[in-house]
């Protein structure tokens, strides 16, 4: 149980990130006994509201979201909730508000210790940043950590405009840019699951794996977020951070120790190292597709460009990794909501008479819906003397109702608390993923190769293509699922 003392503060507290996902994940946390009752929260909205308004609209989406919502369990939580009216953009405001800050600082004895999380547009970060410096919110005896919610930036340039004017107020090693994947469980998983069993960690290299996968599909559309997504696409929404820093967890060295900073400077080392040939009109190494119907949206340009799906084969330049591809594909309205990760081994089995018909290993990490791992093997098929089949070892932890497994927020909230950062991208992981889109961008003329894909399939027939002129195939956990073998 964390026994620190401090005060969370919210600055977006009326969007849905904070009704969704972070007072929800409190108040989970909250019940579990992460925390006692020394922190508190401050919510910051335009609007006008009282406390307890503000309380019950909290308490209104946790009971949707939990069906073992406690009504005494809430209203332990509750009183620790405050409300502050305040325009963010109005830097007028901000001395009334550290007057709120330090009465409550006062009131609670929270020993000057408060972290600022900013769900806001990115374009917000340095002018909230300044302004916090600037009235003197961060003149205290405590901690001030900032925490920053994707997107990080746009592109290469207004990154590094944002993170110049953020490091400048806090300091990077007060900096937690946050990336919501980075909670999931199974994500976590990758290292334990390489380091901890020799089986893997023995043959995690380009002698034994043939290939690597990461999918991410979307089942939705873009709904209501027209007009962000279709400044943004599937390159800058989901690959320049979740995906990519999917790959770096996966095609890592082993770091020399396992603390925060040694597991991102290998982290780092990947994201210099990915290569992709930047050519479109082949659909050999990137796809962009948008789905049928995109035009139509809500908010998005009647001539719109923008890619709701890609498909990229890369290479990492590692001794390691020599000659292994690395295939990364990512899309909206697809048939189904899955992320997973497959590692592919090579099929070596030439002895009689098992050779032709030995299927290769795979090792599936499931991320989303269902959390677990995957393992297929081969084996004697029963009552035959040559035939063999494939067999599955599939562990599903989320099946587990005896365990919760937490979401995403929950392990990220808990870990700002704590001061942990390891699963907070550092600012020179984010400038490569930067540099490697500003290059794809740059390099890349979607106008004449920018592909349509029916919705609810499995994305642009080219993808197909550009895997398949690998000589390799994508993988579903669902195909695999469904094999039905006759003994």
């Amino acid at each position: 149980m964390h026994k620190q003392r401090l005060i969370f503060t919210i600055f977006g507290g009326t969007g849905n990130l904070a009704y969704n996902k972070l007072f929800p994940a409190f108040y989970q946390l909250f019940q579990e006994e992460k925390f006692d009752s020394n922190i508190f929260f401050v919510a910051i909205g335009r609007r006008a509201k009282t406390n307890e308004q503000y309380r019950k609209e909290i308490e209104t989406k946790i009971k949707q979201k939990y069906p073992d919502y406690s009504k005494k369990g809430f209203d332990a939580f509750k009183d620790r909730i405050y409300y502050y009216n305040l325009d963010f953009t109005n830097e007028l405001h901000y001395g009334d508000f550290n007057n709120f800050m330090i009465n409550l600082d006062q009131a609670h004895q929270t020993n000057g210790n408060r972290i600022y999380y900013l769900a806001t547009a990115p374009t917000d970060f340095p002018s909230i940043s300044e302004y916090l410096k600037k009235y003197g919110l961060l003149d205290t005896n405590g901690f001030n950590r900032a925490v920053f919610e994707k997107p990080f930036g746009y592109d290469l340039k207004s990154a590094t405009e944002i993170n110049n004017s953020i490091s400048a107020v806090f300091g990077e090693d007060n900096i937690y840019r946050i990336d919501h994947y980075l909670g999931k469980e199974m994500i976590q998983n990758i290292l334990t699951i390489r380091f901890t069993n020799q089986i893997f960690n023995a043959v995690w290299n380009k002698d034994a794996i043939d290939n690597v996968q990461i999918t991410v599909k979307e089942s939705n559309g873009v709904e209501e977020r027209g007009g962000y997504y279709d400044q943004a696409g599937a390159l800058r929404d989901m690959v320049q951070n979740h995906l990519l820093q999917i790959l770096a967890f996966v095609a890592m060295e082993e770091p020399s120790k396992f603390d925060t900073d040694s597991i991102r400077n290998e982290k780092v080392k990947v994201l210099k190292n990915i290569k992709i040939t930047p050519e479109l009109k082949s659909h050999e190494n990137i796809v962009f597709g948008q789905y049928k119907g995109y035009l139509e949206e809500e908010k998005v340009k009647p001539h719109s460009k923008t890619e709701t799906y890609v498909a990229i084969k890369c290479e990492i330049d590692h001794p390691r990794w020599e000659g292994v591809p690395f295939f990364l594909r990512t899309g909206k309205y697809l048939n189904g909501r899955e992320a997973e990760i497959i590692i592919e081994f090579k099929n070596k089995t030439q002895c009689e008479p098992f050779g032709l018909l030995a299927q290769p290993n795979l090792l599936i990490i499931k991320i989303q819906p269902e959390e677990g791992i995957y393992f297929r093997i081969n084996t004697k098929k029963p009552r035959s003397e040559k035939e063999v089949m494939p067999v599955s070892m599939d562990y599903c932890q989320s099946c587990n109702f005896i365990y919760r497994s937490p979401e995403a927020y929950e392990r990220l909230l808990n870990d700002i608390i704590a001061g942990d950062s390891t699963l907070f991208t550092r600012w020179d992981e984010v400038e490569a993923a930067w540099m490697l889109i500003k290059h794809l961008i740059s390099s890349c003329t979607k106008d004449d190769y920018l592909v349509s894909y029916e919705k609810n399939s499995e994305g642009p027939i080219e993808a197909e293509f550009m895997i398949k002129s690998a000589n390799r195939k994508w993988w579903n956990i669902e195909d695999l699922n469904n094999s039905k073998f006759d003994f």
